[in-house]
């Protein structure tokens, strides 16, 4: 062979080895990438049009968000099928999950003390000088799910380690330019994705702050393009669009011109999906999720419209079993419970107060139940933003969980007003304002400022500064009071009022520093400024000065402030009180309620109250009469100086077919007390009575007929705290 055919040979030997490596290179076919668009509730389609994708074995290579496209899309990238994902959005708490305040029985237990238990439907929480909040949802409950549903890739720090290789939009707040999420924590990475303005919070994300990115790409299709996909499905989310007459309100313009930016850059990206799978969604709004399985069952629907495009995507049978064998072989698994490692925070002092109380609470070993139990109340009794939680594997070879707890970003204050009035016949009508709040330093654990502010009725001042010892269940309390207290005599229909002003100082030490059970011990001391030197049981009550050594214990589990469904309640205090005419006393009130069924409620209650055969001043007696005190019988007509009373009810609140506005609240309930004076005049009372209540912006609006079985009826319009009147 010369040189000129040795030549020609190697090239051509050359050429074919080049071209069979070039098709060896080549995939076995295109690669398919998916992009979901943002829309609140009504991102709960994707799910449905995921659906359609693995039953016409169309695989997904690779998979990009927006909002709750970014949700959706994160947890069905670790692993998720959407079987699962239905039935987390079918057990999801979605009213916990966008509430603003944490639920009241998760509040902690210094928020449930008789002065200051919070009752009041609203919270405003403003920032250092009264500054507005940067949200007024901080996302605790979504941040412990998020954190739950992808427990097992805490390790992953690089989103296309997943088994689908992921990511998700979020808005740069301070360069007001889309930010590409493609690592770092996968939890907090889908909880920015959704924040969106001025409902949650942003998250800090490095030197970015970092909001709902549904403002400059809903639908990051460029993104998929991006991370090297061939074939591009676009899932956007269309509603009826809003008219003239939509458009009558701040709101709904702010809402509309929001929804016009989204659209506009959603158009743009539509543009670059060579599939648009258009779920046509009708007038359904972005926060209800009421009805979850028909938004699911439209997004499949609208697959299925798209099954010519998508059929030519589909698998055969043995490529679909190989795809799903590589991506379930790159999934990971949390073992349900296990150690707790550590916790992260950027105040040291927080970080070792949280461990040292998180480990006392869970022991040596944590179930994720247990954790995110746990979170709750910590974050709930801290006031701290958000805790998130992973399964990780240490350096030294341990693995367990770890906790990373938000720093708050300022100093904040909380403030909860509400509104009460009581309208009767021959009885003092009382209207009263309230402004409950606290005050929670930027670097605190645990330890806030207390304070009520009564205005009407009963005005007075309550403040109380709650200092727990670090991490311990222990804690201080100095306080102070200034009150106004009305007393009342009555003579048929004539009615005489009679004042006492209460200046006072007090210090308790405690524990209980969570959310159900507390004692505490310590004294108050103050002077009692009486309108009228009055004399009852043979003594004289004239101005005093007083000090009042004591011991209060709380319980408190119940599920609200305003009118539980369900939780026992306990407020009892026992002291001595020092003073012109001293007496021991002993206080104590309770009540509970067990649902039954879904509708109706059984509840008891209890009130005991006494001077250990002791003789009283007419202002030290103790008092009952009026809403939920034996209703047919006047506020403060039945005065003694040891009471026992008691009482059984029941309330219905399946009347609301339609789920309207309107949400009545039926009641019964009876109640028979027992009151005795020293001097030997023993009282039986009794009281029956119906009502009717229903939630309103003021607080719970009642109508009540009452009866004290001699015939007397008395009608009462009340609104407010139906438990807990001021």
């Amino acid at each position: 062979m010369n040189k000129r055919q040795l030549a020609l040979f190697l090239a051509i030997n050359a050429i074919a080895f080049s071209s069979l490596h070039a098709q060896d290179a080549q995939p076995s076919r295109r690669v398919v990438g998916v992009a979901l668009s943002g829309g609140g509730a009504l991102g709960l389609a994707h799910i449905g049009v995921l659906r359609y994708l693995e039953e016409h074995r169309i695989p997904i290579d690779r998979i990009a968000g927006t909002s709750m496209g970014g949700l959706i899309g994160g947890l069905y990238a670790t692993g998720h099928d959407t079987v699962d994902l239905e039935k987390i959005v079918r057990d999801a708490d979605w009213d916990d999950l966008l509430r603003t305040t944490p639920k009241f029985e998760n509040r902690s237990i210094v928020e449930k003390q008789d002065w200051n238990r919070i009752t009041g439907q609203y919270s405003l929480q403003l920032g250092k000088r009264f500054a507005l909040p940067a949200g007024i949802n901080r996302g605790q409950a979504l941040a412990l799910l998020l954190s739950g549903e992808t427990a097992a890739y805490s390790d992953v720090r690089d989103f296309n380690d997943l088994p689908i290789p992921f990511r998700c939009v979020a808005t740069d707040l301070v360069s007001g330019e889309a930010f590409v999420l493609r690592d770092g924590d996968l939890p907090k990475a889908l909880r920015a994705t959704m924040a969106l303005p001025g409902i949650f919070t942003p998250v800090d994300w490095g030197d970015r702050v970092l909001s709902d990115g549904g403002l400059v790409n809903n639908l990051p299709t460029d993104v998929v393009k991006q991370m090297g996909a061939d074939v591009v499905i676009a899932v956007t989310l269309r509603v009826t669009p809003s008219g003239a007459q939509d458009l009558q309100t701040i709101m709904n313009i702010l809402r509309q011109s929001i929804n016009i930016a989204v659209v506009q850059n959603e158009l743009r990206s539509v543009q670059l999906a060579d599939i648009d799978i258009a779920v046509q969604l009708g007038n359904r709004g972005s926060l209800d999720f009421s009805d979850t399985k028909s938004i699911i069952e439209l997004g499949y629907v609208a697959a299925a419209q798209n099954q010519a495009a998508l059929d030519k995507l589909s698998l055969s049978p043995q490529q679909w079993e190989e795809y799903v064998r590589v991506r379930t072989s790159r999934e990971r698994k949390a073992p349900d419970s296990g150690p707790l490692l550590a916790v992260s925070a950027t105040e040291e002092h927080v970080q070792r107060n949280a461990f040292s109380e998180l480990l006392r609470k869970t022991g040596p070993t944590v179930s994720r139940q247990q954790l995110e139990d746990n979170l709750t109340g910590l974050t709930a009794a801290t006031g701290l933003p958000n805790a998130f939680y992973g399964w990780h594997s240490s350096t030294e070879g341990k693995a367990g969980y770890q906790v990373e707890l938000e720093t708050r970003r300022n100093t904040e204050i909380l403030v909860r007003p509400s509104f009460f009035y009581e309208l009767s016949p021959d009885e003092p009508s009382r209207a009263t304002f309230r402004l409950n709040g606290a005050a929670i330093w930027k670097d605190a654990y645990k330890s806030r400022l207390l304070a009520d502010l009564y205005v009407g009725g009963n005005p007075g001042m309550f403040v109380e500064y709650y200092r727990p010892f670090g991490g311990s269940a222990y804690f201080i309390a100095p306080g102070g009071l200034l009150e106004r207290e009305h007393n009342y005599i009555y003579d048929g229909k004539n009615r005489v009022d009679h004042t006492r002003d209460r200046f006072a100082s007090s210090l308790y030490f405690g524990i209980g520093t969570w959310r159900h059970l507390q004692l505490r011990t310590g004294a108050q001391a103050g002077y009692d400024r009486y309108s009228n030197p009055l004399t009852a049981n043979g003594l004289e009550a004239s101005s005093t000065s007083f000090f009042n050594p004591e011991v209060k214990g709380i319980i408190n589990d119940q599920d609200s402030g305003q009118l539980p469904i369900r939780g026992f309640r306990l407020n009892a205090t026992a002291g001595w009180s020092f003073r012109e005419h001293p007496y021991p006393y002993l206080q104590m009130n309770f009540d509970h309620f067990q649902p039954v069924g879904h509708a109706v409620s059984l509840f008891v209650t209890g009130q005991t109250d006494s001077s250990l055969g002791r003789r009283l001043t007419f202002y030290d007696q103790f008092t009952t009469g009026g809403l939920t005190q034996l209703d047919a019988y006047r506020y403060q007509e039945l005065r003694a100086d040891t009471l026992l009373a008691g009482g059984v009810g029941v309330l219905y609140r399946g009347f609301n077919t339609n789920n309207a506005t309107f949400r009545p609240i039926f009641g019964s309930w009876y109640q028979a007390a027992g009151l005795d004076s020293v001097g030997g005049n023993a009282r039986f009372k009794q009281s029956a009575t119906l009502g009717m209540f229903t939630p309103t912006p003021l607080g719970l609006a009642g109508l009540t007929f009452s009866v004290d079985f001699t015939g007397s009826t008395r009608f009462r319009l009340s609104i407010g705290s139906f438990w807990n009147r001021p």
